[in-house]
């Protein structure tokens, strides 16, 4: 591995664009709803992050606001991803993780699994972000159940794991990819040791099922964009389960078939801005991702993406630059995050 890590920078101000808030509302919405505590006019965030070979570590800063990750967001979710949020400054936080309460005052790292629901409400905030696979984690800790547990700076595991935030975000602009990638391994560990630290052992499964097999079926989804025989069949066959009950999982996000469909698209679009030296049509993209005909993929494209193919190519990388809607593009930290399987 070499070359430099990837990042990615994002700023909405509403001083700038008027619809700033509409943007990060839409951006924000399949990982939970964002209800703004302070007048739109108001708005501002800031995002800047890193992609540590399979870790995301990510500054933000921002106005008033509660998150509220649903149900209908974890079934819409591919990734079995977990989340130490630090704070840097604050006003004060508080929240419901799936019946444990926590708040900025029982300490500045809290853990969070994506897998499970929270409703949480924060005054202005800074705050550093690291997003793992749970796959990452070391296999005791990821048995815990830790989804709510603040960490304070002041405990031995809570110490270390700030204080190695803190020096990766220093010296992040002079880090090779290789050294985010040792990084980000040994961030992982430390996030284990604050969770065997602070958490309780797991009672029944806090993953239903039907969450489980949805997940499952997810991952095997996106591996395998590139199948010819993908569908719905191909999943039920995988999975080892009736038709019935694989139509049930995938019920809540729109069914099985939408969104094999969604992921393509999503793959189409990496794929596009990714082949700068246009060495294969839009028409070979969408054919290589399962659209066997060049009308349905630009209509289905155009649909999601506010675009047909053919105007992403011609916008290219710009595109990013000049901070096209998040419907119209996904932002690198968000796509990252879908990548966390």
């Amino acid at each position: 591995m070499s070359g430099s890590a990837r990042s990615d920078l994002w700023i909405l101000d509403a001083r700038e664009r008027a619809d700033a808030a509409e943007q990060y509302r839409q951006a924000c919405a399949h990982l939970f709803d964002v209800t703004l505590l302070a007048p739109d006019e108001a708005f501002y965030n800031r995002m800047e992050g890193y992609n540590l070979a399979g870790v995301v570590l990510a500054r933000c800063s921002g106005v008033p606001q509660r998150f509220h990750r649903k149900l209908s967001h974890i079934a819409a979710d591919a990734s079995d991803s977990i989340m130490a949020v630090l704070e840097l400054k604050s006003d004060g936080w508080r929240g419901d993780y799936d019946g444990r309460s926590a708040s900025s005052e029982m300490g500045a790292i809290r853990l969070i699994d994506m897998s499970r629901p929270f409703d949480m409400v924060t005054q202005a905030y800074e705050t550093m972000h690291l997003i793992l696979s749970r796959a990452a984690l070391e296999p005791q800790a990821a048995e815990l159940d830790f989804h709510g547990c603040v960490a304070s700076e002041d405990s031995p595991s809570g110490r270390l794991l700030g204080s190695h935030l803190r020096a990766i975000w220093a010296g992040a602009g002079a880090m090779s990819a290789t050294d985010m990638a040792l990084a980000g391994k040994a961030a992982a560990v430390l996030v284990s040791a604050a969770i065997l630290a602070h958490a309780a052992p797991a009672g029944d499964d806090i993953r239903p099922v039907e969450k489980m097999l949805l997940a499952t079926a997810q991952r095997f989804v996106v591996q395998n964009l590139a199948g010819p025989d993908l569908s719905p069949e191909t999943v039920r066959r995988h999975l080892g389960v009736s038709r019935s009950l694989l139509y049930r999982v995938f019920e809540p996000i729109g069914g099985v078939s939408a969104f094999i469909q969604a992921r393509r698209l999503d793959q189409a679009f990496d794929d596009i801005l990714s082949d700068g030296g246009e060495q294969h049509t839009v028409a070979e993209i969408g054919y290589r991702l399962g659209f066997r005909s060049d009308a349905h993929f630009s209509r289905a494209f155009r649909a999601r993406f506010g675009m047909t193919p053919g105007r992403l190519r011609t916008l290219g990388e710009p595109a990013r630059r000049e901070g096209l809607s998040a419907i119209e593009r996904p932002d690198d930290v968000f796509a990252w995050l879908r990548g966390l399987l």
